[in-house]
């Protein structure tokens, strides 16, 4: 208690003296945030709130597009591994179950079977359009770099995976997948 002073209050008609503690060179002081200073700090954090919260569309579309690319894979190797199975018993009518499609693995398609195929969300194959997420489109090159056979032993197959699957052809995003298939 060096730094304090004490006295006794008179002013106030009281029985007994009250004894105030006063820092030296002044009065009462608080010790508190000003106006100014919560705003600012406030401001500070709205905008870093405002700043990670902008980064989540972009993190969402991001997200589904590497979906996509992912499922559209996992289709074409699902086409292919189909094909591949088929090959050395039916290659003039390969099916591709679960669908009634068969594609003729001797002849080449320069544009795309002319049955459709479709998957949905889970990349399960389709001949219907109501519930599909993703088009495939099959093409064929019977006479590929390489194999000179004939009849054709091989062809070289492209599935196309293009999504969404009722979008208009300059609207969708599409990968190719290419692969040999033999029929030995």
């Amino acid at each position: 208690m060096n730094n304090l002073v004490m006295f006794c209050c008179s002013h106030s008609p009281v029985s007994r003296p009250e004894i105030l503690y006063r820092p030296q060179g002044g009065g009462y002081r608080r010790t508190a945030f000003s106006l100014l200073e919560v705003v600012i700090a406030l401001g500070l954090i709205t905008v870093g709130i405002v700043g990670v919260l902008a980064v989540f569309p972009t993190a969402l579309q991001t997200a589904h597009s590497a979906q996509d690319e992912t499922r559209a894979a996992h289709i074409a190797q699902s086409v292919f591994g189909s094909l591949v199975a088929g090959a050395p018993s039916q290659f003039s009518a390969v099916l591709l179950p679960p669908t009634p499609v068969s594609i003729d693995l001797t002849a080449s398609h320069p544009s795309p079977t002319p049955s459709a195929l479709y998957a949905d969300n889970y990349g399960t194959l389709t001949s219907s359009a109501t519930d599909a997420a993703y088009a495939i489109f099959i093409y064929t090159n019977n006479a590929p770099p390489g194999f000179t056979t004939v009849p054709p032993t091989a062809n070289q197959v492209t599935v196309r995976v293009a999504w969404p699957a009722n979008a208009p052809a300059a609207n969708q995003t599409f990968r190719d997948y290419v692969r040999i298939i033999s029929k030995y």
